[in-house]
């Protein structure tokens, strides 16, 4: 005789609770793809960076015809192996430390001949305006929204 105890077994009787039927799609967890996963400069968008002469101020940056002379790596090329870069960000740093800010490319301006001559940007950070809670660029020597030194501030 063995010294070991068992655990006794149902009868052939017992009923047998059914378990529920999964279907794969509910047990399969959702994963990304081997490919959604991109380096920096392989898929449609990028990040650039771009550094602006001291003498500028954060508008002129934004005008679309300050970028009518780089506009060239962001819009698509003529044998249409490159697309526009539309949602790419741009990391823009001032040669003077004075500001840095995060533009997002929302549009490529063409000419009457479809010719890239300008790029729509808006500012996505990385600070914030307190008055108007918009996105704005980071002044570097108060860590404060950067504010325009040559325009006088609003009165609120």
């Amino acid at each position: 005789m063995s010294d070991v105890t068992t655990a006794a077994r149902p009868g052939k009787g017992a009923p047998v609770a059914a378990k529920p039927e999964l279907k794969l799609r509910e047990v399969k967890p959702k994963v990304f793809p081997p490919s959604a996963l991109k380096p920096l400069g392989y898929g449609e968008t990028e990040i650039m960076t771009l550094t602006v002469p001291p003498d500028w101020t954060f508008e002129d940056v934004l005008r679309p015809v300050a970028w009518t002379g780089v506009v060239g790596p962001i819009a698509a090329n003529s044998t249409r192996t490159q697309p526009d870069r539309v949602g790419s960000l741009i990391y823009v740093n001032t040669a003077d430390g004075s500001f840095m800010a995060w533009l997002r490319v929302n549009r490529i301006q063409r000419d009457g001949m479809t010719n890239p001559c300008g790029v729509e940007t808006m500012c996505v950070g990385p600070s914030v305006d307190p008055k108007t809670g918009r996105p704005a660029p980071l002044n570097l020597k108060t860590g404060l929204p950067w504010v325009d030194p040559v325009k006088p501030a609003e009165a609120a």
